[in-house]
């Protein structure tokens, strides 16, 4: 299926279908790479589909913007009868890839390839955990996979940690579109709008709701810095299984003005601009596209050194680093920023030199090359025929 377009004489590089898998339901960063990298797909000639279950926010989205969208259920990670419907997309889409992004999306599209193999298979890996170290895990990496696209060097030797052959991992880092926060923005009038005094000083974190989030460590943080940064505010943006037990922290703390949680929020850009600080208390980050946005929008970075953090936060230049897991270190940083304009000013204009480095335009080239790559190596590439972007055959 090799083959060059163009008029005879002349070569153009090929174009792929290609079958993104993705079995999260909610709104995540992940989610988010998954569109952004279907969008330039799309524009460089390829036909990415999507398979991810009905109703999904990935799925409404890419929908809505005319990608081919195939309802996958995926209800758990050995749920036979996904395998075997994305089985069948194998058969009738006939893909020259296919990427699976999530742990399950992996499992089930792993099972789909033992049952109808040919397309070359990709995983994203976007976590700093380590594999696990139970049978079912075991088996899911020992099966075939021609390539592993790690979004860091962080989550890169994780991988290697845990076993996994570093030869078939390439790091594609994640990336945004960052243009949003080229537009001149009333600051004064944001921040009234959203009910931020003139005197306040607002560090925000935008993250799920989640163990490795970690952000205990930050409400007991925020407990701390109070004291020599009375004008704090800390808003959190984000939803998930934990709200419950934040919110009692919240309350035993003592933190009812100090602290909001603001859930799942759609402004998240205004968010960031009328912010004066970011934060990030993790204590296992694959990257962070939120910080990534964070940097775009001009806000200087007080982050755990975890996983790939440090490969886009630089200490003293886009931000200051802390130990994970230490309240204590966190609160001095914040304390640090909020006091200092001048440091924030400078750490936040680093930030906006620094994130041009991870563009999604980037990510998208650096996973074509892996494509490519794979292709090549399996004599599987093949050129599309004319009419076949974007929609299934």
């Amino acid at each position: 299926m090799n083959g060059e377009g163009g008029a005879p004489g002349t070569a153009t590089r090929p174009t792929w279908r290609i079958l993104h898998v993705d079995s999260e339901r909610t709104w995540r960063g992940g989610e988010r790479q998954v569109l952004e990298l279907m969008r330039r797909q799309r524009r460089r000639g390829h036909a990415p589909h999507l398979a991810a279950p009905g109703g999904s926010a990935l799925a409404a989205r890419a929908g809505g913007e005319g990608f081919p969208i195939h309802a996958v259920p995926m209800r758990g990670t050995w749920d036979l009868r996904s395998a075997f419907t994305i089985a069948r997309l194998h058969r009738d889409l006939r893909p020259d890839v296919v990427h699976w992004h999530a742990a399950r999306a992996h499992a089930l599209g792993a099972m789909a390839s033992m049952l109808s193999p040919g397309p070359a298979r990709v995983v994203s890996r976007r976590v700093d955990f380590p594999v696990r170290r139970s049978p079912g895990s075991k088996l899911l990496w020992s099966l075939p996979l021609e390539g592993i696209a790690a979004i860091s060097e962080g989550v890169r030797s994780a991988l290697a940690r845990s076993g996994v052959d570093p030869g078939r991992v390439r790091v594609v880092p994640s990336g945004i579109d960052s243009t949003p926060f080229d537009a001149p923005v009333d600051r004064v009038a944001l921040r009234a709008r959203l009910g931020i005094g003139a005197e306040e000083i607002v560090a925000l974190q935008v993250a799920a709701l989640a163990p490795h989030k970690a952000q205990t460590d930050l409400l007991r943080a925020v407990a701390l810095a109070r004291v020599g940064a009375p004008s704090l505010r800390v808003w959190i943006a984000g939803d998930g299984p934990l709200r419950s037990a934040l919110e009692a922290e919240l309350r035993a703390l003592s933190l009812g003005t100090e602290v909001r949680l603001l859930g799942f929020r759609e402004d998240v850009n205004d968010l960031l601009r009328a912010a004066d600080l970011f934060v990030v208390s993790s204590y296992l980050e694959g990257m962070g596209t939120a910080t990534l946005d964070a940097m775009a929008a001009g806000l200087p970075v007080a982050a755990t050194r975890v996983g790939g953090v440090p490969e886009i936060v630089s200490d003293g230049l886009t931000g200051l680093l802390v130990p994970p897991r230490d309240p204590g270190a966190l609160a001095e940083a914040i304390t640090r920023l909020a006091l200092d304009p001048e440091l924030r000013a400078r750490l936040g204009s680093g930030g906006r030199v620094k994130v041009l480095e991870f563009s999604a335009d980037r990510t998208e080239e650096l996973t074509e090359a892996l494509y490519a790559e794979i292709l090549a190596r399996g004599g599987r590439t093949r050129n599309l025929r004319s009419g076949e972007h974007g929609s299934a055959p």
